[in-house]
């Protein structure tokens, strides 16, 4: 079966969690980090430069997480 290579604007929003048009604007070149694949004056995006936008999404969660989970250091002695 053949992967499609380019998804339009409105199926990128939704392979992105449902996200709304407006912010996938936000988050695209050059305005964000997501680039975009410009064929006339259509736009599209590649699914692994989505994929890849979202695992490095996760791992800057992950290290938030981390670095909020040890709390406030304690210098009261």
């Amino acid at each position: 079966m053949l992967q499609r290579l380019l998804l339009t604007p409105r199926e990128a929003a939704y392979a992105l969690g449902g996200i709304s048009l407006r912010h996938l604007w936000s988050i695209s070149h050059p305005r964000g980090p997501i680039p975009i694949v410009r064929l006339g004056r259509r736009v599209f995006y590649r699914p692994e430069d989505l994929e890849r936008f979202t695992r490095e999404a996760a791992r800057q969660a992950a290290v938030a997480d981390q670095g909020g989970a040890e709390g406030p250091a304690d210098d009261t002695r």
